[in-house]
């Protein structure tokens, strides 16, 4: 019988190798990247890597915080040596954020380094707002796992901009909510079709929150999710009504009713000229795969009885003769 050391000591031999492989996997490309743009390109990239690691370890030493603060950090996180080829492969553009990355390392590295791959693999869809992951790190940290795999979705929710910064404060209070959901979210579209909505959605997150579970077989919602809170927004801002409305979402086939009710309530009043834009795929709610279906049949009945006349128009004019 294996007893459960042995089952941990496999186990983390095993993630250190597909960590190194990873980490190879990424320093090849970075390599192979570099000698696409010029002759001699791979020994430029090394020679820019390692001058940048170097500094680094200088940097840290002469601080005191490598001693100090980041070696009894890597006590806790025994596997991270097994990343070092990653970190030599961005270390010209980690460089410049290691001071600030000094106390995430002290107080997150657990959380972090076993996604510490994709987070170097993603670097640069991620840097652009480091800024932000940084000042919310305490929040976002315990999460990375999920966030990093499911960065594409999320970036459509990082804008930049005056307007659509302040939908982050709002939302970050429940990415320990969210996070473990991500996958199924992501699986059914939710934050795709939802992201257009977010302004509508975001002074009603606390009532919808605790029904994401219930509504998540249901993109429609999400897609048409304008229609449902133009209609139906006020009765979750009204103090005893929002209460009737939270026990009325726990009823069996209530989310299934409020799907219908999103691709059938009529989009004009909400929408204007654009109503006749369609939110929702095939697979959304089970009248509107009917309907589509059916007008899919029809079109290719149409297509063949005109074909059939066009091919066979002799046998056609002696049959009607």
């Amino acid at each position: 019988l294996v007893n459960s050391d042995e089952i941990t000591v496999i186990g983390s031999l095993k993630r250190m190798t597909s960590s190194f492989e990873k980490s190879v996997k990424l320093a090849q490309r970075r390599a192979d990247a570099w000698a696409n743009k010029e002759p001699g390109g791979q020994l430029a990239y090394a020679i820019e890597e390692t001058g940048a690691g170097a500094r680094i370890l200088a940097d840290l030493v002469k601080s005191g915080a490598l001693f100090d603060r980041v070696l009894p950090a890597a006590v806790n996180s025994p596997l991270l040596f097994s990343h070092t080829v990653s970190l030599y492969a961005r270390a010209a553009e980690l460089e410049q954020y290691v001071p600030e990355f000094v106390p995430i390392i002290e107080r997150h590295l657990p959380s972090i380094e076993p996604h510490l791959e994709e987070i170097l693999d993603q670097w640069e869809k991620i840097e652009p707002h480091l800024g932000y992951i940084i000042k919310n790190i305490d929040q976002l940290a315990p999460h990375c796992g999920p966030l990093v795999k499911h960065i594409d979705e999320l970036l459509l929710y990082a804008d930049e901009d005056e307007v659509h910064s302040r939908y982050f404060p709002e939302l970050l209070e429940y990415i320990g909510y969210f996070a473990p959901r991500l996958d199924n979210l992501v699986a059914k579209k939710h934050l795709t079709y939802l992201r257009p909505h977010l302004p509508k959605i975001t002074p009603h997150i606390m009532q919808l929150a605790p029904n994401v579970d219930r509504f998540t077989p249901y993109p429609s919602v999400s897609a048409n999710a304008d229609v449902l809170v133009w209609y139906f927004g006020w009765a979750l801002q009204t103090p005893i009504i929002r209460t009737i409305v939270q026990i009325w979402f726990r009823i069996p086939g209530v989310p299934m009713f409020c799907s219908w009710l999103a691709t059938h309530l009529p989009k004009r009043p909400v929408r204007g000229q654009c109503a006749g834009i369609e939110c929702f795929t095939d697979d959304d709610f089970p009248t509107v795969s009917l309907r589509r279906g059916l007008k899919t049949k029809a079109a290719q009945t149409v297509y063949l009885w005109r074909r059939l006349k066009a091919e066979g128009g002799g046998l056609w004019n002696k049959w009607r003769g």
